[in-house]
This record gives structure tokens, C-alpha cells and sequence, in this order.
């Protein structure tokens, strides 16, 4: 072992200088294949012949650090000019001038600066769109709110409506309802401040209208189109002229003072000609007197003087009955949409609305009959002529004029006629109201109407002289089919009741209300008299509007309400 050792040592104890890793290989295969040449011819494996002096002179591992050659860095090339690498690799920490690096602070400035500008303009451009999107809302909802007050929706849940539509489009408001006002309140919890809005809109009341306004609302809380689409609708609809025109109109008045003769008024064949022109008339006025504001106040007063005038010139000749001429050209004015408004709203605890409308249809009715009381009077002073069907504990019959050996035109007319009157008079009422005539709830209307008369009709007999349960017991019919009609077809149950709730009120005020306080205002009676009468007209309205609520009221119970708003 000791002698291997010796012969791998280098001669002479010299160290072994550094080696090149390329002539390291290279000798490392000279070696190998000295070696092989020298173990096949040798006896003796394992050991080297001695080395002489010159052959180490020769041998390259006999050099010193100093004669190795500079080693050279893969990567980093050569350049023709022949620098050395140290050179090269100083020159990537080389220090950048003050101006360059000026230059680049200034750069990565500009850049931060853009970044920050975009920014901000994307968060305006956000606060913008936002803020337009709630304007836009709440545009929406005074919108809608003045379109239900334009076209006569149900007063009493107004203000529920509107809470609905501010919570489905995520906007904070409060809504307090007067007839006539509507106060919303819009809220930012962000800067707790509040926008408070007044609407200042006329009660009206058209049925076609009012269905399309509300499949518009039912629209919107459902998700099914924008609000954008949603208010373009509205605009269209609230500035659409009517749906029909004035001479259509005159027909529908003239149709309806006729039609309703015979059940409510006891008139004759001839008392239903003689009061179309008479309800053309009104429907004439009306129409002039709503385009300005200034005669609106007078215009029931006057024209009820002016049409009980007329009726009593044509009582006079022993032909027509007052009673029933007058009370059918007059009934497409009487209060009943104000009476069901009302009742309703004081069903559902909204105290002033309620008792304004239910005092203001009482006033109303009164000014109606000291209109027909001055008109009938005046003509009966300038004539002295007795007037049929004016004056007289039965008088609103005109049992004078009727009899067995009168002719049959003379006569009231059988009550087998009712099957045809009636269905008559609710489509001229719709129509009067705005309905159009071809739509699917045309007929509904119809059907439901009949459905109340024929009720109110033989609750009436049963229970002679009480209005209101008679009319509690109609309203009840109206209300449960009408509410089973919009659960099943998802539609506006309050649009096919108004008519058949309408149909209540003529026969339960005219004939022992508003013609007998007509009556008691001659100058026959005394004071106590008349008032005693206006106490009696006004009494028979609350029955009336206490039966009317009673009925509405208690049809929720077996006629669940419908989903969806």
C-alpha cells in the first residue's frame, strides 16, 4: 500500500498545482488510455515506472497557479476587441447618472398618476351612474303614484303599493295619502338627509287606464321589465287622450239614464226615451266644465237645477214621471265611487281619508238634491202647474200615473226586463268609466254586476227599508267573485268590482234620500222639516256606506287575496 502511494506522489514532494477542468478531461483520457496499454503488456498491475527529471519538466501537472491560463465564463462571450471578462461584468453595475434617474422616477410618477386618474374617473363614472339610476327610481315611483291617483285606483292601499315598488327597487321613502295629496319622503341613510315630494293630483276614475297602470306596476315589482320601460309607459299613458270621443260619449249617457229606469226608478217606457237627451246633456256639461278648473265647483249644483227644471217641464204634461226622469239623468254623477273609496279606507283604519271622503259624499248628495229641489221649484213657481212624481208620500213611484186601463208605455215596466236592463246599464257604466269595449274584462264586469244586483235585489225584499244590509249583501257577492277572479287570473279584482258596486247605490239614495229631501225643501215645510230630511238623506248614505264596507270587508275571509301585488 505504502509503495502505490509513493508512486502516485509527485516527484520530489512538489504539491499538485490547480488543474483545468478541459485539461483535466483531456489528461484524464491520455491517462486512461496509457494505462490500459500498459496493464496488458506489464506483469505487475497497479504501479508506474519511475519518472526522471526531464520527463516531470514535460509532464503538464508540473506547473505553477501562475502559468495556468484565465478561465473563461460560459455566458458572457467575448468581444472582438478582446477585454477581459472582468470588464464586462462591471459594466452591469455600472451607477446610473442623476438624470436617468430622474428620467425613471419620473416615468413611474406619470405611470402612478394615470392609474390614479383612471381610478378615479371609473369611481365618478360609478357615482354617477348610481346616482342617476336612484333619480331614475324615484322619478318611477311619483310616477306611478300620480297615475293610480289620475285613473282612480283604490285609495286605501296606495300607500302600501308605493312601500312595495320603493322596496323591490331598493328605495328608502315614506308615503302619507290625503284625497288629493300625496306626500313621499325619500331617505339617504348615507348623509341622513331626506328629499320630501308633494303630489298634488285630481281623483278620477278610468277603468282601462287603470288595468294598464297596473299590469305596469305588477311588471316592475316581478323583475319582467326596466324601470325605464316602466316610466315610458306611464308618460305615454297619462298623456293618451280618452279612450273614446265625445259624441261616443253623449251615446253612453244617454244609454245609461235609460237603462237604469226601469229597476232603480220604477220609469216607464216613455220616462227611459225622455231622459237620454237629458243624460247626454249632463255627460255634455261634464265633459266642457272638466276642461276649466273655474266652473268645476258650480257644476253640480247647476246642473241639477238645470235638468230638474227640464224633467219638471215634462212631468207637467201628465205624460212622464219627475221621479224617475230626473233620478236617471243624474245617476252617472251620484257619489258612489266616493262612497266605496271611503268605506273602504275607514275599513282599513285610514281615519282621514276616510272620513273626508265618506263627509264630502254626504255634503255632495245634499248639494244634488238642493239643486233638483231649486229647479223643480222655479219651474212650478213660473208655471203654477203641478208637477207628476214631485210632491207626495209616494211620489218617487208616480202611482198617479201608473194603472190597470194607462197604456203599457205609461206603465213600469215588468221586472222580467231586468235581465236586460241591468247587464245593459253595468256595460254603459263600464264604458262611461274608460273601460274599452273588447277586452277580456268587459264581460267579467258584467257577470259579477248582475251577480250583485240580483243579490241586493232579493236581500231587499227580504229585508224591506234596510239599505244596508241589502247593500252588505251585494257588496259581499262583488267582492268574492270579483276577488276570486284576480286569484285565478292574476288580474286586478278592484277593476271588475267597480261597477258592481256602483249598481248598489242609485235605488239604496235616490228614492228615499235625495228626492225626498228635493221635496221637503219647498217652502211648504217648515225648518225642521228640512233638516230633519237633509239628517234623513245623510243617514241613508252611511247605511249604504256601512253595508258597502261590511260587504268588502268580510269577502277577504273565503277569498284569499292575490299574490303578486
Amino acid at each position: 500500500m505504502q509503495q502505490n502511494l509513493a508512486g502516485i506522489a509527485t516527484p520530489g514532494g512538489t504539491p499538485l498545482p490547480p488543474i483545468s477542468r478541459y485539461e483535466s478531461h483531456q489528461d484524464s483520457r491520455s491517462r486512461a488510455g496509457s494505462a490500459g496499454s500498459s496493464t496488458q503488456g506489464s506483469p505487475v498491475q497497479g504501479r508506474s515506472p519511475p519518472v526522471t527529471p526531464g520527463e516531470a519538466k514535460r509532464n503538464p501537472f508540473n506547473l505553477n497557479l501562475k502559468d495556468l491560463p484565465t478561465p473563461h465564463f460560459k455566458g458572457h462571450g467575448h468581444s472582438p476587441s478582446g477585454h477581459s471578462p472582468r470588464k464586462e461584468i462591471g459594466e452591469y453595475f455600472v451607477r446610473e447618472t442623476e438624470e436617468e434617474h430622474d428620467r425613471k422616477a419620473w416615468e413611474k410618477e406619470k405611470r402612478r398618476r394615470r392609474k390614479a386618474k383612471a381610478k378615479r374617473k371609473e369611481q365618478e363614472r360609478f357615482i354617477t351612474q348610481h346616482v342617476a339610476a336612484i333619480l331614475e327610481r324615484q322619478q318611477f315611483i311619483m310616477k306611478l303614484a300620480r297615475a293610480f291617483m289620475m285613473f282612480g285606483a283604490p285609495s286605501h292601499r296606495l300607500e302600501a303599493q308605493m312601500q312595495a315598488t320603493a322596496r323591490v327597487l331598493e328605495i328608502n321613502c315614506q308615503v302619507i295619502y290625503i284625497p288629493g295629496v300625496m306626500l313621499i319622503s325619500f331617505g339617504d341613510s348615507a348623509t341622513h338627509t331626506s328629499d320630501i315630494k308633494f303630489l298634488k293630483q285630481a281623483n278620477g276614475l278610468d277603468l282601462g287606464k287603470l288595468l294598464t297602470a297596473f299590469l305596469v306596476y305588477f311588471n316592475v315589482l316581478h323583475d319582467r321589465i326596466s324601470v325605464t320601460d316602466a316610466s315610458k309607459e306611464l308618460d305615454e299613458l297619462m298623456v293618451a287622450p280618452p279612450k273614446y270621443k265625445l259624441w261616443q260619449q253623449l251615446i253612453i249617457g244617454a244609454a245609461a239614464a235609460a237603462f237604469i229606469q226601469p229597476s232603480a226608478f220604477y220609469g216607464s217606457f216613455i220616462d227611459c226615451l225622455m231622459a237620454m237627451p237629458l243624460g247626454a246633456l249632463l255627460v255634455l256639461v261634464q265633459v266642457l266644465v272638466s276642461r276649466n278648473d273655474l266652473y268645476s265647483s258650480l257644476f253640480e249644483i247647476v246642473i241639477a237645477c238645470v235638468i230638474a227644471f227640464l224633467a219638471a217641464a215634462l212631468a207637467s204634461t201628465k205624460y212622464f214621471c219627475f221621479a224617475a226622469v230626473v233620478s236617471g239623468s243624474i245617476v252617472l254623477i251620484l257619489p258612489g265611487y266616493i262612497v266605496l273609496c271611503g268605506s273602504l279606507e275607514l275599513a282599513n283604519r285610514s281615519i282621514i281619508s276616510g272620513s273626508v271622503r265618506l263627509v264630502y259624499a254626504i255634503l255632495y248628495s245634499l248639494f244634488l238634491g238642493f239643486g233638483l229641489s231649486i229647479g223643480a221649484e222655479i219651474y212650478q213657481r213660473i208655471t203654477g202647474l203641478d208637477i207628476a212624481g214631485f210632491g207626495g208620500a209616494q211620489s218617487y213611484t208616480c202611482s198617479s200615473l201608473r194603472g190597470d186601463g194607462v197604456p203599457w208605455y205609461k206603465n213600469t215596466i215588468p221586472q222580467w226586463w231586468y235581465f236586460l236592463t241591468i247587464p245593459m246599464f253595468l256595460l254603459t257604466l263600464a264604458v262611461r268609466n274608460g273601460q274599452p269595449l273588447f277586452r277580456k274584462e268587459t264581460p267579467v264586469m258584467i257577470l259579477v254586476g248582475s251577480a250583485g244586483f240580483v243579490s241586493n235585489f232579493f236581500s231587499g225584499r227580504a229585508f224591506p227599508n234596510r239599505a244596508d244590509i241589502s247593500s252588505a249583501i251585494g257588496s259581499f257577492a262583488v267582492g268574492f267573485l270579483g276577488n276570486l277572479y284576480g286569484k285565478f287570473t292574476r288580474g286586478s279584482p278592484f277593476v271588475v268590482m267597480v261597477p258592481g258596486v256602483l249598481v248598489q247605490l242609485p235605488s239604496g239614495l235616490s228614492n228615499g234620500g235625495l228626492l225626498k229631501f228635493a221635496e221637503d225643501t219647498s217652502d211648504t215645510n217648515t225648518d225642521s222639516t228640512v233638516w230633519s230630511s237633509g239628517f234623513q238623506t245623510a243617514e241613508s248614505l252611511v247605511e249604504v256606506a256601512i253595508g258597502l264596507t261590511v260587504g268588502c270587508v268580510c269577502l277577504v275571509w273565503p277569498a284569499f287575496p292575490t299574490t303578486g301585488g
